[in-house]
């Protein structure tokens, strides 16, 4: 007989070495830990980080005896008294089988080495469906951006500029993880003013699907570790669904010679799409005085305080934010060190 009680992350740390693990980056709202019934000694745990299940772990001399799936039930039961309807995993490409028997679904995977699962009502279908509905129709062809825009600047704009001019309509998914500087709603306000008198150009929101750290946590960790194992499921997701709920036929993609982890997914994104027709144009960043334009370089511009610098680096729309008082707070973050 065993017993199941939240448990400290800290507490798990051990066994997750063990087992060949490591800590999220992202600290878990709920830890669960699996213990003999009179027992003290930790069999079993898993964590609950924001919808996503992470960090399942099971002795390796206790395997066999329905741990994993005493875990998952307890998490998904967790989540639902969160008011969690919609939760994910990943795993290996050879346990999805078995997460598939506890009711999850498959995303995508990435044969001989990850999946991505899903379980809820409320999973990519229902995605699709609401891309769909925020997508005006247009004869010709489609292409489609995914841009995080932290914030958005004239090398965006131009990225843009060269998709719409070789397609009837575009669809620009802005990345939807708050785990940028600049907040999404932001980010969003500023690509939809930056683009509105580009008649071609739909922005809509990326949601759970589009780079985010569910499906790409190395976008934003930066870690070189799974980055190509992430992006591949990154790029599947988006040949499985988003191109044939949107009719994608090209994707556009700026090239980024100062981020080894952006070239990989390029490379990624270019393999996995050509080959179901999809043309994949990879467009030369804009240069300004012999510079690519970047955010990173806008945003370390403002933590020095060099306004002037930045200026012709950025539309009108985001050179009016960042001069503004609701910018306060994120100036004063960048002058304080913060991450660029």
């Amino acid at each position: 007989m065993y017993t199941e009680r939240k448990i400290r992350l800290e507490d798990a740390l051990p066994l997750l070495e063990r087992c060949g693990l490591t800590r999220s980056n992202q600290a878990p709202q709920y830890t669960v830990g699996i213990y003999e019934e009179d027992g003290e000694e930790l069999l079993a745990t898993g964590s609950l980080v924001g919808s996503m299940l992470q960090m399942l772990a099971v002795d390796p001399d206790r395997q066999g005896e329905d741990l994993l799936a005493k875990l998952v039930t307890h998490l998904l039961r967790e989540a639902f008294q969160q008011g969690i309807c919609q939760v994910y995993l990943f795993t290996r490409y050879e346990k999805q089988a078995f997460f598939q028997g506890l009711g999850f679904s498959l995303v995508a995977d990435v044969p001989g080495k990850a999946a991505l699962l899903e379980w809820g009502q409320e999973g990519i279908q229902t995605y699709c469906r609401r891309l769909r509905a925020q997508v005006p129709p247009a004869e010709g062809s489609t292409g489609a951006l995914v841009m995080n825009c932290n914030p958005f600047t004239l090398g965006h704009r131009y990225l843009i500029e060269q998709a719409a001019n070789l397609c009837d309509r575009v669809v620009v998914l802005a990345v939807e993880e708050d785990l940028s500087l600049f907040p999404f709603e932001v980010r969003l306000s500023l690509l939809r003013q930056g683009t509105a008198d580009l008649p071609k150009v739909t922005v809509i929101p990326g949601g759970r699907y589009v780079i985010s750290s569910l499906t790409f946590p190395s976008y934003f960790t930066k870690a070189q570790e799974l980055a190509e194992v992430q992006a591949s499921l990154d790029a599947e997701v988006f040949r499985r669904h988003l191109v044939p709920a949107l009719g994608i036929q090209y994707r556009f993609l700026g090239t980024e010679p100062l981020s080894p982890v952006t070239q990989l997914y390029n490379q990624v994104v270019t393999r996995t799409l050509e080959p179901v027709g999809v043309s994949v144009r990879l467009i030369p960043r804009l240069e300004v005085e012999g510079e690519p334009v970047s955010a990173s370089r806008v945003r370390a511009l403002l933590g020095e305080g060099r306004m002037e610098a930045i200026r012709p680096l950025v539309p009108h729309c985001t050179w009016q934010y960042l001069n503004s008082p609701d910018c306060s707070g994120i100036r004063r973050r960048l002058r304080e060190g913060a991450e660029l």
